[in-house]
């Protein structure tokens, strides 16, 4: 799925988890951040609710990631969750 959004925040957050959700359950396993350039811990949110809804034998891929998310990632400890 390709993210419309330029940044995912909480103003817009509902929106963007609800169309990766309905993507994930469609089958779609690829979310691309290439448009996003702003985020915040609504991103990882996002991520991890399509991570709960991704069949167990698949993988989700995350492609053109923002710089920001690594720094999400670790600030919450949740790292094991993306290995």
């Amino acid at each position: 799925m390709q993210i419309k959004a330029t940044e995912i925040t909480v103003r817009n957050g509902v929106q963007v988890i609800a169309e990766i959700t309905q993507a994930v359950k469609a089958g779609d396993s690829v979310l691309d951040f290439s448009s996003v350039k702003h985020i915040d811990s609504t991103a990882l949110a996002a991520i991890l609710a399509a991570k709960r809804v991704l069949k167990s034998d698949k993988k989700l891929e995350l492609l053109h990631a923002p710089a920001q998310l690594d720094s999400l990632i670790e600030a919450y400890g949740v790292q094991s969750l993306f290995s």
